[in-house]
């Protein structure tokens, strides 16, 4: 797999492999699809995260929230959403059925076959939530943590 460093300000980050990350980018699009939210480049985020749901980016996944994100309200109305993103993830239960994983839209075959097998554990996709909200507020501090995600196909 793949690995990508996931950064928001000051080199500051983490080291993800992307399948995950492309994962949790569809989530967070579902959500970030809503009408009630506003953003003067929503356009960028939709096209960006299409782009690493179907693959596009493999290999060199980014996460250009800085460049798209333009004033603090923006980070605030982000860190909502990934808010509600956790809380409906966590109204799935313990894990991401396989069935789900399944019906995924994605042009990535490599998606497809990752999550055929296992659910996916809900609290792993949190950790990532947790992590980006702190990057959003300002609040992690490494520059080299490599988030380990306990999952296996």
């Amino acid at each position: 797999m793949a690995s990508a460093f996931i950064q928001y300000q000051n080199g500051k980050g983490f080291n993800i492999a992307e399948d995950f990350m492309q994962l949790m980018i569809y989530y967070i699009h579902e959500e970030l699809k809503n009408p009630q939210y506003t953003f003067i480049n929503k356009n960028l985020f939709v096209i960006g995260h299409e782009g690493i749901i179907n693959g596009v980016a493999s290999g060199y996944l980014t996460l250009p929230w800085k460049r798209i994100l333009v004033s603090i309200e923006e980070e605030q109305t982000m860190v909502q959403i990934l808010k509600n993103v956790k809380i409906a993830l966590q109204n799935k239960g313990a894990f991401i059925s396989v069935s789900e994983l399944q019906s995924i839209q994605t042009d990535d075959k490599d998606f497809k076959y990752l999550y055929s097998r296992n659910p996916f554990p809900v609290t792993e996709l949190i950790r990532i939530i947790d992590v980006l909200i702190q990057m959003l507020q300002g609040t992690w501090a490494s520059n080299n943590y490599d988030m380990d995600i306990n999952y296996r196909y």
